[in-house]
């Protein structure tokens, strides 16, 4: 799915989830990422970009100049810091919590 379909498909569900949880929760309108939103590197947020356009590894790897072990590697800490289950789940969360 592209990058653009998934940002607007989960952006309509969020705001929607947004407006009734308005009443209960502060809402950050400065469009930065929410306080309670993990901090990503750059390296971690060009690897998420890249994963969302649904590239592979190693065409991330391509792309960044590095090894598909780095890449790996950074898959692996972003899995961790997102608390996500599988690659679409972290693109997932990082659109949620504006990160990408």
């Amino acid at each position: 799915m592209p990058y653009q379909a998934l940002v607007r498909l989960l952006g309509a569900a969020t705001s929607a989830a947004a407006t009734s949880a308005a009443a209960s929760t502060p809402a950050t309108r400065s469009g930065a990422a929410p306080a309670d939103a993990p901090r990503l590197t750059a390296r971690q947020t060009a690897v998420l970009t890249l994963m969302a356009e649904g590239h592979g590894n190693a065409v991330i790897a391509r792309t960044l100049s590095c090894s598909e072990h780095t890449v790996k590697n950074v898959i692996y800490e972003l899995m961790s810091r997102l608390q996500a289950r599988n690659r679409a789940h972290a693109v997932a969360c990082a659109v949620r919590h504006s990160l990408i």
